[in-house]
């Protein structure tokens, strides 16, 4: 019955580590990787409920955190109000924590993209 729970859960924070992955690969890495709970009932092919609910869990461990990336609001440096970044709305979702980083699955997730980075260097 554990090793489905951490099945289970282990399946959500890989969601979350492939995110993480993928967003700081890329030359437009925002400040950090931001998974809605969405995102993750689609990904996973679950209902919205069972995702809200493993996260919660997740949460609850300290491996995931509430966040949001994106646009904060009108900055004002004088009369004339500026945005700081791009004009986008802000996404709200999870994102890891650095406990969460320090995972046996954060960990050997990234193993594995450095690995398949190395093979993909070294192809003939």
């Amino acid at each position: 019955m554990n090793d489905i729970k951490e099945t289970y859960y282990g399946a959500v924070f890989l969601v979350f580590c492939s995110a993480e992955i993928s967003t700081y690969t890329t030359m437009y890495a925002p400040d950090r990787a931001v998974v809605s709970t969405k995102e993750v009932a689609r990904i996973l092919k679950w209902t919205e409920y069972r995702a809200r609910k493993a996260i919660k869990s997740l949460v609850n461990r300290g491996w995931l955190e509430r966040a949001s990336v994106g646009c904060p609001a009108v900055v004002s440096y004088g009369e004339v109000p500026e945005l700081v970044c791009d004009a986008m709305p802000p996404k709200n979702g999870y994102a890891i924590t650095k406990k969460g980083f320090k995972t046996g699955l954060w960990k050997s997730a990234y193993q594995d993209w450095c690995d398949s980075m190395a093979e993909w260097a070294n192809k003939d």
